[in-house]
């Protein structure tokens, strides 16, 4: 038995990779990166580096669905963003072999955070108070009339790429106004989101035909970066509010296959607030292993034909830390120069604690990766200090739709 998997560097395509080969199959990982560290683990029986996801997004298409023309594979698995891409060819892989993936037009809608608005309030899921400006212009009128703390945030974005949080609306318009020449998103003006304040609760959950086969939920003690963005840290717990507003979306959307959801709940109310939906897998399938959820074991059967059952409830407590990020996060808040020094020892307490925790990545029975990352991060310990250090990993994660859309169009255009 042989998968395919498309693998961009992160601890969930480590992952993904050694639970595989624990099942039985042999790897083949295609990534746009040479010095992914997950192509160096002994799960990995072959590697094809392909042309960049980001920006080479068809010839990275054309090396994956040339690989599948080559060889004779069980299935098809593409991990975080590479999905979005590879659903848009859906019906040429499965000519090939078998993949399990909503359309290219429902994972961008699901993804698109505009658009969630629309499908919360119809899903009758709780959300932020959003505003959607039609121009940069028009945005800049909407800031100057708030005065309450606001988020900036791109409308299609991954791991908190591009946004901002703004605590003073006096600073608000020149924010929104970096972002927008950072990123070039004059066309694309940024959403305008509310605040909330409190801890940000996470899931993930396999799904077929609208229905929740098995998921997590944890909460996110540590992220990086420190504003919001990828857990370092997280535990699993109890959240009936989440379960239940990821039931109706999924429902909603009459979903298959992996899907996750970000809420912030709000210190003072304990309401959640949606305020993110990743139409994929996410990191917290590692944290659902290790409390008894075994998500991709019930991927491989759903792929294979098989009836699934409801999978157990996790395990509540259980704690999982990536922890070259979470060093990360120390230094991050070592260098912050608005915190005081008692604020930042108070920060290395806190991440010296040690208490009974699973890791991410680290593998008695598989150390190339591990030393193949800490390669790779001491080589780059210079760029990760800086305030934008973050997005050296992200480089080559990101699919990048509107130049894909632009793309396709002039492709067809020429034919």
């Amino acid at each position: 038995m042989r998968a395919l998997v498309t693998t961009p560097a992160s601890p969930t395509s480590l992952f993904v990779v050694r639970r595989l080969k624990e099942l039985g199959y042999k790897v083949t990982v295609v990534d746009s990166h040479t010095r992914s560290f997950v192509s160096y683990s002994n799960a990995v029986d072959k590697r094809i580096v392909a042309p960049s996801l980001l920006y080479n997004p068809q010839g990275f298409a054309r090396a994956v669905i040339d690989e599948l023309k080559r060889e004779e594979y069980s299935f098809y698995f593409p991990v975080l963003e590479c999905g979005f891409l590879m659903s848009y060819y859906r019906d040429i892989i499965q000519q090939h072999t078998k993949m399990i993936s909503m359309s290219f037009e429902e994972i961008t809608y699901a993804h698109n955070k505009n658009a969630m608005r629309e499908y919360a309030r119809a899903a009758g899921v709780r959300t932020p108070r959003t505003e959607a400006p039609d121009s940069v212009k028009s945005a800049y009128k909407l800031l100057e009339e708030i005065k309450y703390p606001v988020v900036i945030k791109p409308r299609i974005a991954c791991n908190a790429h591009g946004q901002k949080i703004v605590t003073d609306p006096k600073r608000a318009v020149w924010e929104y106004g970096q972002i927008v020449k950072r990123y070039k998103l004059e066309n694309q003006p940024p959403l305008i989101q509310q605040y909330i304040k409190g801890p940000l609760i996470c899931t993930v959950n396999l799904a077929v035909n609208g229905e929740i086969k098995g998921n997590v939920v944890f909460q996110a003690l540590r992220t990086v970066p420190t504003s919001g963005g990828t857990s370092s840290y997280r535990i699993t717990v109890d959240s009936p509010e989440a379960e239940l507003f990821d039931a109706r979306i999924i429902k909603h959307f009459n979903w298959t296959g992996f899907i996750s959801f970000d809420y912030m709940q709000d210190e003072t109310t304990g309401e959640l607030h949606l305020i993110d939906c990743n139409p994929r897998i996410a990191p917290g399938v590692i944290l659902g292993h290790f409390a008894g959820v075994d998500l991709m074991g019930a991927f491989v059967d759903l792929i294979n034909g098989k009836e699934i059952d409801r999978l157990p409830k996790k395990k509540n407590g259980v704690r999982c830390k990536l922890q070259f990020l979470d060093l990360g996060w120390l230094l991050y808040n070592a260098t912050d120069s608005a915190l005081s020094g008692k604020e930042k020892w108070a920060c290395f307490r806190t991440w010296a604690k040690r208490e009974p925790t699973h890791l991410d990545m680290e593998d008695i029975r598989d150390m190339k990766p591990w030393f193949a990352l800490w390669a790779f991060l001491l080589r780059n310990l210079g760029k990760l200090l800086s305030p934008e250090g973050g997005e050296i990993f992200l480089e080559h994660f990101l699919f990048d739709e509107e130049k894909f859309r632009r793309e396709v169009v002039q492709a067809q255009a020429a034919l």
